[in-house]
C-alpha cells in the first residue's frame, strides 16, 4: 500500500480530517437549496424577530423541533452580542458543523475500533471520510439533510455492531441515533425500520420488542411539540406524507431509477468495477448488510414519491462512504494492478473537493445582500428579468431597498443622478444592457463558483440565480457612503 503504509498514524489522518471539515465550515458560507434558505435560514435569521412559535408555518410540512437546534444557537449568538443576521448564521454553521464534524468522526472511528483495522487501513477509512467530493461541505450545512447525516451514519455503525455481536445495547444505541436522525429529517425514520429487520433474521424476538418499544416512546415523543403548536399529534409527518402524494408530481415526475443512478454517480461506482476474488463481493454484502439495509430503505421510500432532489442524498453520504470502504481497500491493496485507475479516480475526486469545499453556493447573492446590509442609502434596484429572483434579506436586518422589474425605457427614464437608484445585471443580460452600464459607475462585483457557472452554461433555464452579478450607479462614487 504505497499511500497508507503501517507507519502512517491514523490519529493523524482523524486529527487531519477534523482540520479539514473545520475549515471548510468555517471558511464556506455557502448554502446548498431554495429550502435550506426560504424553510430554513428564513425562520432562525435574523434572531431578532424568530421565535419558537414561529418557526413553523401552520400549512408547513417541517416539524419544528427540525429547526429547534438552528433557532437555539442564533439566539446564544444574539445574546452573545452578535447583532448582525449574517454573523448569526456564521455561528449556526460553526455550531452546527462541528457537532456533526464530531458525530461523523466518532462514527468513523467507532467502526475502524470494532473492525479492529490496522493503522493503514484506520488512514484509508479517515482519508475516505475526509476528503469524499461532498463530505466537507454537504454535512457540514445547517440543512436537514446534512445535520441528519451524522446521526443516521453513527446508527448504521451501531446497527453493524450488533449484526457481528448480537448485544442489545448497540442496537438500542442504533434506534436513540436513528430516532435523532428522524427528528432532524422525517424521511429518515424508515430507515430505522433496519434496526428491526437486523434482530428478526437473527430471530431474536426480544430484540425486536425492545427495539419497538424504544422506537415507539421515541415516535410519540417527537410528536408532542407539533400538538401544542399546531393541534394535531405529529401534525408535520402527516402533513408531509399527503403532501408528497398530492403535490409531489408538480416538482417533477422522475423515475424510480433516478436514486440508483444518481447513487451510481456520486458514488464513482464504475471505478470499483473489477475482477474480485470469488466471492468477495458477496461477503461484504453480508458483512456490511446494515449498511445496505439503511440504504436500501431509504431508496424504497424516497421512490415511493414523483418529487425527487439530488440533495435528499446528503443524509447517505456518510453510508455510502462506508459501504465503498472495503472495495477501495481492495484496490489499494493491489495498486500496482490498479494505479491508473485509482489515480483518475482521486484527481476527479481532488478536483471536485476543492470545488465543493472552498468555492461557496449563492456567494452572489450572499454578497449583494450583504452590500445592500452596508448600504442604506440605496432604496432602489432596477433588475431585468427578475434576475436575481431573490437575495439573502434574512441577512439584512433593516431593509431599505426594493427591487424595480424594469425595462429598457424604464432605463432611459430613470434620474440616474439621485444616488438612491441602482441597477443590477447579471451576466446572461449584460452584454444586452451594456449601452446603460457603460455610462455608469460599478459598484460591486459578486460572483458564483465553477460548477454554478458550468450549471447555468449547460442549462440556463433552470439556474437563472447561478450567474455573476454587477451592481451600477451613475451618481458619482463619492455620493455613496
Amino acid at each position: 500500500m504505497p499511500f497508507f503504509g503501517k507507519d502512517v498514524k491514523s490519529k493523524h489522518v482523524l486529527l487531519l480530517g477534523f482540520l479539514v471539515y473545520l475549515s471548510v465550515f468555517v471558511f464556506n458560507d455557502g448554502f446548498m437549496a431554495l429550502d435550506e434558505y426560504w424553510i430554513g435560514i428564513t425562520r432562525y435569521i435574523p434572531a431578532q424577530t424568530s421565535s419558537v412559535m414561529s418557526l413553523v408555518a401552520p400549512d408547513d410540512v417541517k416539524s419544528p423541533l427540525q429547526l429547534l437546534p438552528m433557532h437555539a444557537v442564533a439566539q446564544l449568538a444574539l445574546k452573545a452580542g452578535v447583532i448582525d443576521p449574517y454573523w448569526q448564521y456564521r455561528a449556526v454553521i460553526f455550531v452546527i458543523g462541528l457537532i456533526s464534524t464530531l458525530v461523523l468522526g466518532y462514527s468513523f472511528y467507532l467502526f475502524a475500533e470494532f473492525s479492529k483495522l490496522d493503522e493503514g487501513k484506520r488512514s484509508l477509512l479517515y482519508l475516505m471520510m475526509t476528503f469524499y467530493f461532498a463530505g466537507a461541505f454537504a454535512v457540514t450545512r445547517p440543512m436537514f439533510e446534512s445535520v441528519a447525516a451524522p446521526w443516521l451514519a453513527l446508527a448504521a455503525v451501531y446497527g453493524f455492531i450488533y449484526d457481528h455481536s448480537t448485544k442489545l445495547k448497540p442496537l438500542l444505541l442504533a434506534t436513540v441515533c436513528a430516532s435523532l436522525a428522524f427528528v432532524l429529517r422525517q424521511q429518515l425514520g424508515f430507515c430505522a425500520l433496519a434496526f428491526v429487520i437486523l434482530p428478526a433474521l437473527k430471530r431474536e424476538w426480544k430484540h425486536v420488542l425492545w427495539v419497538s418499544l424504544l422506537g415507539g416512546a421515541f415516535f410519540i415523543a417527537s410528536g408532542i411539540p407539533d400538538y401544542f403548536i399546531r393541534g394535531k399529534f405529529h401534525y408535520s409527518l402527516l402533513n408531509l406524507t399527503v403532501y408528497n402524494f398530492e403535490h409531489g408530481s408538480e416538482y417533477g415526475n422522475q423515475s424510480v431509477l433516478f436514486y440508483p443512478a444518481l447513487i451510481f454517480v456520486i458514488s464513482f461506482f464504475p471505478f470499483f468495477i473489477a475482477r474480485y476474488p470469488d466471492a468477495f463481493v458477496k461477503r461484504q454484502i453480508l458483512k456490511y448488510r446494515s449498511f445496505y439495509f439503511v440504504v436500501g430503505l431509504f431508496v424504497f421510500l424516497h421512490s415511493l414519491f414523483p418529487n425527487k432532489w439530488e440533495r435528499f442524498v446528503i443524509s447517505l453520504i456518510p453510508v455510502l462512504v462506508l459501504i465503498f470502504y472495503p472495495f477501495l481497500d481492495y484496490l489499494q491493496l493491489h495498486y500496482k494492478r490498479y494505479k491508473w485507475r485509482l489515480g483518475f479516480l482521486y484527481g476527479i475526486n481532488i478536483f471536485l473537493f476543492f470545488i465543493a469545499s472552498y468555492f461557496p453556493a449563492q456567494k452572489n447573492l450572499i454578497e449583494l445582500s450583504l452590500y445592500l446590509n452596508k448600504h442604506p442609502e440605496i432604496q432602489t434596484v432596477h433588475r431585468v428579468n427578475e434576475t436575481p429572483g431573490w437575495i439573502t434579506e434574512a441577512f439584512i436586518l433593516n431593509k431599505n431597498f426594493v427591487f424595480l422589474e424594469s425595462s429598457k425605457e424604464l432605463l432611459e427614464k430613470e434620474n440616474w443622478g439621485n444616488c438612491s437608484k441602482t441597477f443590477v445585471v447579471g451576466s446572461g443580460q449584460a452584454e444586452e444592457y451594456k449601452v446603460f452600464t457603460d455610462k455608469m459607475n460599478l459598484l460591486g462585483e459578486f460572483n458564483v463558483n465553477l460548477i454554478e457557472q458550468l450549471a447555468f452554461k449547460f442549462n440556463p433555464d433552470k439556474n437563472p440565480r447561478r450567474v455573476q452579478l454587477k451592481l451600477y450607479t451613475g451618481c458619482p462614487l463619492s455620493g455613496l457612503n
